[in-house]
């Protein structure tokens, strides 16, 4: 039996893997950030990488309990990843603990948001609104933000449960 757990936590580890690096890579790609676009600092990177990692969460939760374990896991590995990274940057051992903290907090916040923004009964508003707030994105362009956003819901829910399972995410382009 304890073979057979060491398996599983080895799919799972190379799935966690795979989505960690799908949702990094894409809230990194250059065309987020522009003039009038998300923030092109250690910021804005966090806001696109909560954005992103928010949008797949809530896919995920929608695959049951596998779904919502690897949900866990890849937010773990995104919080290892910004423990390094404040790391590389120089903070100090003493202040990491309670940046990652905060940035915890920040991140449930944005994910509430969104989830609310996102929400059957939530007007368009809303969405526009948390985009702002987080992302810093220009009157001008929030609306093509908008218009990205539910295109990923869109291709997001057009994915197998099993897809997902295995760490493979399709990610549209900002329109």
């Amino acid at each position: 039996m304890a073979l057979g757990n060491w398996f599983q936590s080895k799919k799972n580890r190379w799935a966690v893997d795979k989505l960690h690096q799908s949702i990094q890579a894409h809230a990194l790609r250059p065309d987020f950030y522009y003039e009038g676009g998300a923030r092109d600092n250690f910021s804005g990177r966090f806001e696109m990488t909560c954005l992103h990692g928010t949008l797949v969460f809530r896919r995920l939760r929608k695959a049951g309990a596998a779904g919502k374990a690897l949900s866990q896991d890849v937010f773990d590995a995104l919080f290892e990843g910004f423990d390094e990274a404040l790391r590389d940057i120089g903070t100090g051992d003493l202040s990491v603990g309670k940046k990652i903290r905060k940035m915890g907090e920040a991140f449930y916040g944005r994910a509430k948001a969104y989830d609310e923004a996102l929400a059957e009964d939530a007007g368009e508003s809303e969405l526009t609104t948390a985009l702002k707030r987080n992302l810093g994105v220009s009157e001008p362009e929030v609306a093509r933000f908008v218009r990205y956003v539910r295109l990923v819901e869109d291709t997001l829910s057009r994915h197998q449960d099993e897809q997902l399972l295995q760490g493979e995410v399709n990610w549209p382009r900002l329109p």
